[in-house]
């Protein structure tokens, strides 16, 4: 028999299993707590995310702003369904336009009936500084308008379309109580000194910043909102689609809300039939359930704790540690389902006591060599990768220590089922294969080598693209 660990064994036998509810309840006191560092659980989808943080460009970037200042800008394509320089098409775009400035946060919005015009008449270089014809002015010939503003450098592709019939909306939005990036300041100011009092200092400037950033984000998905609620009310006369940075990063937000619940609920459904089809027992269905939400809900609330936030990179997190936690839960499943198949005579409590040293140190293993595959993540220079690095070994962690806690405090406090009857003939996928392994290992070899040739060959052509 397997040499066992005297301190696993002492902490298993004589503190999980004699106490159990002592165990619950500090598990539940712990979840209450890190439920309520859940509030802090922020997401993130800045460009800042996606960048390296040494990248001499993102450096120049900053320096500028910080100089210049942002200008916060939204595009808006306007496709009218007659003709775009028609009365009715320019009318409907003189409405939007005021639409747009009217709303509160917008300081300005240029259009295709703001631009100066040049050829209609021609126009003197005396004569730039009067007030200029534009298209909405008294007498304008419409066609030479539009050549005018097609072969234009100042409006083709940009305000107009080559076929004009598509112009563009620039909204500028207004930057008051503007920010600076928390991750601008930090890689600027830990460069240089490093006392304690200069990095509380910092933290507090980046807690400020971040507070900041988050009001304007959610200004600007208003923002957005109030856009959008326009747009619509002229859909039925031109086609309008919306960009601009701002609206992907509030669009990149909304996804990864989405992602997170869908594949999270997608996942815990699957986990669900999987478990029902598989055991057959409410117990196996809600016990690695129980420890899945736990686990999950634990590593919620240490993000908000530590201030980390999800990204598009990370923002799938949920679903790996729903999967990772329910094997680590399985393995202790089969194993107590194996002991109690062969002695159901044997007392609950060191069946369990079994279970959880024999399947103790496989899952530690485990659990180590995955955190070394993610432990590479941290290795890079993108900041959003060296964090998802960084959640998913917190993660197996939690993982690894809430199963093995929770799975035999609560299991100990469940009457003792019955042992799993034997069908006379059952399918094992082990067996087939055992016997195909057996029968045919020459061909397998064969078949082996071929995918190992044509894998290669894929490995040769395969491009990376960040």
């Amino acid at each position: 028999m397997e040499k066992r660990s005297p301190l696993a064994l002492f902490f298993f036998d004589r503190i999980v299993l004699q106490h159990p509810r002592l165990i619950l309840f500090c598990l539940l006191a712990v979840v209450i707590f890190l439920c309520f560092q859940a509030r802090k659980f922020r997401l993130d989808a800045s460009a800042e995310t996606l960048v390296l943080e040494n990248d001499e460009d993102l450096r120049y970037s900053r320096l500028i702003s910080s100089r210049y200042g942002q200008n916060d800008f939204l595009v808006l394509t306007f496709t009218p369904k007659s003709d775009l320089f028609s009365d009715e098409s320019l009318n409907t775009l003189a409405r939007l336009r005021d639409d747009l400035e009217s709303l509160e946060h917008v300081s300005s919005v240029l259009t295709l009936l703001d631009v100066p015009l040049l050829e209609n008449p021609p126009v003197s270089l005396k004569e730039l500084s009067s007030d200029l014809p534009r298209l909405t002015s008294p007498g304008i010939d419409k066609e030479l308008a539009r050549k005018e503003l097609r072969n234009s450098p100042f409006s083709q592709d940009l305000l107009l379309s080559a076929d004009a019939q598509t112009t563009a909306l620039l909204i500028n939005l207004s930057n008051k109580n503007s920010h600076h990036d928390p991750n601008s300041s930090q890689a600027e100011t830990t460069s240089g000194s490093g006392l304690r009092a200069e990095r509380a200092q910092l933290k507090r400037e980046a807690d400020q910043i971040r507070v900041q950033r988050d009001h304007a984000r959610r200004r600007r998905h208003q923002d957005i909102l109030a856009i959008r609620a326009i747009m619509d009310n002229y859909r039925r006369d031109a086609e309008l689609f919306l960009g601009g940075v701002s609206m992907i990063a509030d669009d990149m937000i909304t996804f990864i809300k989405n992602d997170l619940k869908t594949f999270g609920v997608g996942v815990l459904l699957f986990l669900l039939i999987m478990l029902g089809i598989i055991f057959r027992r409410i117990r196996w269905v809600l016990l690695p359930m129980l420890c899945c939400v736990v686990s999950v809900l634990c590593m919620i609330g240490l993000l908000g704790w530590f201030g980390w936030e999800v990204t598009v990179i990370s923002s799938n997190f949920i679903s790996l540690q729903l999967i990772i936690t329910m094997a680590i839960t399985i393995h202790l499943i089969v194993r107590y389902r194996e002991l109690l198949v062969q002695d159901p005579q044997a007392p609950n409590r060191q069946m369990i006591l079994e279970t959880v040293l024999d399947k103790l140190k496989p899952c530690v293993y485990t659990v180590l060599t995955t955190i070394a595959g993610f432990a590479s993540l941290v290795l890079c220079d993108i900041l959003p990768v060296i964090a998802f690095g960084w959640m998913m070994i917190a993660g197996l962690v939690v993982s690894l220590i809430v199963t093995f806690l929770l799975f035999p405090a609560v299991l100990i406090l469940l009457p003792q089922e019955a042992p799993p009857t034997r069908p006379g003939w059952r399918f094992s996928i082990t067996s087939i294969m055992a016997k195909l392994t057996a029968g045919h290992g020459a061909l397998i070899v064969i078949v082996s080598g071929l995918f190992l040739i044509f894998s290669v060959v894929g490995v040769s052509l395969l491009q990376v693209e960040n």
